[in-house]
């Protein structure tokens, strides 16, 4: 059985980014898209959960598995991230942000 070995810049990169790691495993072991890497010899293990489009770098190794790096990005034509379907609170504390990063960014 292959075993699925997490880099120590997977483990970095995924902290820095703010990713599930629950997530990062379900898009290696079940992705929903494999597409081999334009720039490395490794492949992409792509899934969409919960409106993300989650993309994990596998690399194989013989018979492992060596996750090398992952990020996500959000998918806007998920129903997860339209602006109709946002909670209330959700779209004031934005549009407070926004209207705080016009205010200061104006000199």
């Amino acid at each position: 059985m292959a075993n699925v070995i997490w880099t120590t810049h997977l483990r970095e990169r995924i902290k820095q980014r703010g990713l599930n790691p629950d997530w990062v495993d379900r898009a290696v072991r079940f992705p929903d898209e494999v597409q081999a890497s334009s720039t490395t010899n490794s492949q992409k293990h792509i899934k969409i959960i919960q409106g993300y489009k989650i993309v994990a770098a596998v690399k194989r190794q013989g018979g492992d598995w060596i996750i090398t790096s992952a990020w996500w990005n959000p998918v806007y034509s998920h129903p997860a991230h339209q602006k109709n379907n946002r909670f209330f609170l959700e779209k004031w504390v934005d549009n407070a942000l926004r209207s705080l990063e016009k205010l200061f960014t104006k000199k």
